[in-house]
């Protein structure tokens, strides 16, 4: 399905699920080639940019967040931009560049902001409103760094173990979004200029330093949360050695009492004590004295 907007001489068309009949209409009225239209149907599974004598078209990923799922998907924008028309196509919905579509749409202002200033300045606006919402993205994979972090010095370890997973994971799908994107974005800046003219090279130079930023923080996290797992890992294998080292001396203590136990509960004609005085309160005692014994050894060793 086509939308469009117009603004003077700059047309902007919005494809979503496009199909064949879509692509048709790009072919009656545009003069694209052929492998590129053919390029918009199939889901591509890496960005490219080619530049063309009087177009440009790339492909861009956009890290979409399932809260459900608790993932990290791509979800692909493909551009096909020339001196006066944009062209955007998606399978799903991409919120930075539906938030700029609805503004055009809706204020005449937005419009004329957006639209007035050429494709060039329409095109670095939808990246750079999607490199923004990757950064807030990143905040919220920053706010479960923390939580894990104050979680693993509130002595949850265990519970630690998925959620740190979970993190690592989402990580790990941010950065597989997004390093992509680096050549991408290097392409633009250089062929930017050269077809919208030198004005526009602070533009994309300021996505440059937004796609820094963006991997900068995503390596860091990387680096965090590795080092958060070796310290859960390390305090909950410190825990685990401290209770086997309890059942360890707990065992030691215990077996000489039990061994005590069957000497005096064998079925034999004679056993040293069994019939005198007190017999009974002698051997517990005689345990008892031999497991105060064993605990101030241990005690002493340190073990305790």
């Amino acid at each position: 399905m086509i939308k469009t907007i117009k603004y003077k001489k700059i047309t902007w068309l919005d494809i979503q699920r496009p199909d064949e009949k879509d692509i048709e209409y790009l072919r009656s009225n545009f003069n694209f080639h052929p492998i590129i239209l053919a390029e918009l149907i199939p889901p591509s599974y890496f960005s490219k940019v080619k530049k063309f004598d009087n177009y440009i078209y790339f492909i861009f990923y956009y890290p979409f967040h399932d809260n459900l799922k608790r993932q990290t998907r791509a979800r692909e924008l493909d551009v096909l931009v020339t001196k006066n028309v944009i062209i955007t196509s998606h399978y799903q919905p991409i919120m930075p560049l539906k938030t700029i579509w609805d503004a055009c749409n809706l204020y005449e202002e937005e419009k004329q902001k957006y639209l007035g200033q050429g494709t060039g300045f329409l095109l670095y606006s939808i990246l750079d409103k999607t490199f923004n919402e990757c950064l807030l993205k990143l905040n919220r994979i920053e706010k479960r760094i923390n939580f894990v972090e104050n979680k693993i010095f509130a002595e949850k370890e265990k519970e630690m173990v998925r959620e740190i997973s979970i993190v690592k994971r989402d990580i790990i799908d941010f950065y597989r979004i997004i390093e992509p994107q680096k050549s991408v974005i290097n392409s633009l800046v250089l062929e930017g200029e050269k077809f919208w003219g030198r004005k526009f090279l602070p533009y994309f130079s300021n996505l440059t330093s937004s796609f820094g930023v963006c991997w900068n923080r995503i390596r860091s996290f990387q680096d965090i949360i590795k080092a958060l797992e070796e310290t859960n890992n390390s305090l909950l294998t410190n825990k685990i050695n401290e209770i086997v080292k309890i059942l360890t001396i707990f065992s030691v203590i215990v077996f000489p009492l039990t061994l005590l136990a069957s000497i005096f509960g064998m079925n034999t004609k004679y056993l040293p004590l069994v019939g005198a005085k007190h017999d009974f309160w002698i051997i517990l005692g005689v345990m008892g004295i031999g497991t105060l014994f064993m605990l101030k050894l241990f005690k002493k060793k340190k073990w305790l």
